[in-house]
């Protein structure tokens, strides 16, 4: 994960922070307490766990950003699509609207 400097926007994929968390060897093994990672870790494991992130890998980031490229998105607009993992038009619609 890229850690960025003062002046600069600090914004990643849930799928890379998903990564770095389980790199700190969380998990939802129930001996939690042999690990050393701290519970707001944990919380924050729980919660991707059960979002898309835990789904994506990075092949198919970056085929959707391959993908995306002609549509002339902002980086924050393609940022919001692939955390979010928007199902219709409609609703990738409703965040692009406002280029």
């Amino acid at each position: 994960m890229k850690i960025y400097t003062r002046g600069q926007c600090w914004c990643t994929y849930l799928f890379e922070v998903l990564n770095f968390v389980r790199s700190k060897r969380a998990s939802k093994d129930p001996t939690r307490v042999l690990v050393v990672v701290a519970s707001s870790e944990y919380k924050v494991y729980d919660y991707l766990v059960e979002t898309s992130a835990c789904n994506l890998t990075r092949e198919n980031i970056d085929e959707f950003l391959e993908k995306s490229k002609k549509y002339d998105l902002a980086k924050d607009k393609v940022l919001n699509i692939i955390n979010i993992r928007l199902s219709s038009a409609f609703e990738i619609f409703s965040i692009t609207i406002y280029k």
